[in-house]
């Protein structure tokens, strides 16, 4: 057997568990002013092991403990990022069939007009189906050494809104202080569903009542994202930006924009960018001549294949430039984890203008690695995809996002399987950074004090941290807000079934994952470069 370490970020305490071949686990001790013990599970009758892949994926075998050992230290975090921090505080009791003290799919933003301020999002309690049960904020003054947090006022039932679920919360700062939060608001897994934006006036620490942006009794909105111009020299300054797709009730997913030119009052009738084949995750940036950049994940009529598609406006969202596919979304994915494989990442130099878009691709191995492509001239021409990730070949890396600081330097986050034997659970969280314009990457920095188990992660159809992460860049700082399950729940829960199906792309049929012998909880944790 080998002993495995967990140390709690947030009351600096050990848990230590027993791993190994049959998976038996030793009660860790009790955290301080607990009055429940921490659940853990019998699972003498269940080897602890990886899936049951075919031979040509994986070796069988259970999981070395090795791969778990932090020793209650933050050796293994690079020196030039800070520890990483907890933010989250499972606001929620547990309840209504959701993955309890489970955060997923953060953003982050800085005030451009004052770097201490940073402002996170992410869902919280997520259901298992779709949705989660509230959006919360947290909110820095002093450049993210301490938070609060908060859920979204007016929007779910449980803050006191009319919607059962909401879903891909996205910030973005505008001037004067103002964060526009939107949100997907949903009562189900279908219609109705609206977008909704709430605006705080005080740098995020207090949030208003939503402002509908779209709603829909027949069509499912979906993916939504947004922007603020915050250049002080655009004609278009303080205009804000909502980008989503629409899933037509009689058949379609139309890409659109909304505009709004008072502060979030009110939003203009969208403006619809692409209606052919399918369409999703619109991503609106302003470059610092006002000019608005939208990329998103697309499909041409009649091929499977995903494509990142790209269009701008010269005329603050009045109009947009003819949809062009600038880049092939050349990956498949991690079988065993939800990663949003066919969502990019896009982010726009504040002081340049130069593009640069991220996402998970397959062309270097036939897994998943992290690419990247900019563009100096406005969008009108791409560079040839250059590999950030630069770990090992056979280990996927996904669900990455990027940044550009005040110096050009570009920042790219993302997770990995690399140190997963196997390459398929175990994870951790990584930052590359290129100092010549995205043209070349230093090796990678871990942003993780320890390699996880994506097991004991919140349950959306599959293993779910996210179908997105989150990186925002100051003067010349990083900061990332990221999902990651490490510290024992507090919730004694029944038990899940010992084991959780899966579908094997090699055989072709369902496969049996089991669990492993302790529960954890997805928290958020911020990291900053120093």
């Amino acid at each position: 057997m080998r002993r495995i370490h967990f140390r709690s970020l947030a009351g600096g305490l050990a848990v230590a568990l027993l791993a190994g071949a049959t998976g038996a686990v030793e009660k860790p001790a009790q955290q301080v002013g607990q009055t429940a013990p921490w659940l853990y599970r019998d699972v003498e009758n269940l080897p602890y092991e990886a899936p049951r892949f075919a031979a040509a994926q994986s070796p069988a075998g259970p999981i070395p403990g090795d791969f778990f050992l932090l020793a209650g230290s933050d050796a293994f975090v690079h020196p030039a990022i800070t520890p990483p921090l907890r933010v989250s505080n499972d606001l929620l009791s547990p309840g209504g069939g959701t993955n309890p003290e489970s955060q997923v799919e953060p953003d982050i933003d800085v005030n451009p007009f004052n770097e201490l301020n940073l402002v996170g999002v992410y869902q919280e309690s997520r259901f298992r189906d779709g949705g989660a049960r509230a959006l919360n904020y947290v909110t820095s003054m002093d450049g993210g050494v301490t938070w609060i947090e908060g859920s979204l006022p007016g929007l779910t039932v449980e803050t006191g809104g009319p919607w059962k679920r909401a879903s891909d919360p996205w910030v973005a700062f505008g001037p004067d202080n103002r964060v526009y939060y939107v949100s997907l608001a949903i009562n189900d897994v279908g219609p109705p569903s609206a977008v909704l934006v709430s605006v705080s006036t005080d740098g995020g620490l207090t949030f208003g009542p939503p402002v509908t942006v779209q709603f829909s009794a027949v069509d499912f909105h979906d993916k939504e994202a947004i922007e603020v111009d915050t250049f002080p020299a655009s004609p278009h300054f303080g205009n804000v930006y909502v980008g989503w797709d629409i899933n037509r009730a009689g058949g379609g997913q139309h890409l659109v924009v909304s505009r709004s030119t008072d502060g979030g009052a009110s939003y203009q009738g969208p403006v619809t960018l692409r209606t052919s084949s399918a369409n999703i995750g619109a991503i609106p940036r302003v470059g610092p001549d006002g000019t608005v950049y939208v990329v998103w994940g697309g499909r041409f009529p009649g091929s499977p294949d995903f494509w990142v598609f790209f269009s701008k406006s010269g005329n603050g969202g009045a109009t947009f430039s003819s949809p062009r596919a600038v880049q092939r979304l050349a990956s498949i994915g991690v079988p065993t984890i939800r990663d949003g494989e066919i969502l990019p990442s896009f982010t726009v130099d504040r002081n340049s203008g130069d593009l640069y878009l991220v996402w998970p691709d397959a062309r270097w191995s036939g897994v998943d690695q992290i690419a990247l492509s900019y563009s100096r001239d406005g969008g009108d021409t791409w560079s040839a995809p250059v590999r950030v990730s630069d770990g090992p070949l056979d280990a996927p890396t996904f669900t990455g996002a990027v940044a550009v600081n005040g110096a050009g330097e570009v920042g790219v986050s993302y997770t990995s399987l690399e140190n997963d034997p196997q390459r398929l659970f175990l994870v951790d969280q990584l930052l590359s950074i290129s100092r010549d314009r995205g043209v070349s990457f230093e090796p990678r920095r871990r942003m993780s004090p320890v390699t996880t188990d994506v097991r004991w992660a919140a349950w959306s159809r599959q293993y779910f941290l996210g179908d997105y992460t989150a990186i925002a860049a100051g003067a010349s700082r990083f900061y990332m807000l990221w999902i990651f399950p490490l510290e024992p729940s507090k919730v004694a829960l029944p038990p899940p079934p010992n084991i959780i199906f899966g579908f094997d792309p090699i055989s072709g049929v369902d496969i049996g994952f089991p669990v492993p012998p302790v529960r954890l909880q997805n928290d958020v944790f911020f990291s900053r470069t120093r």
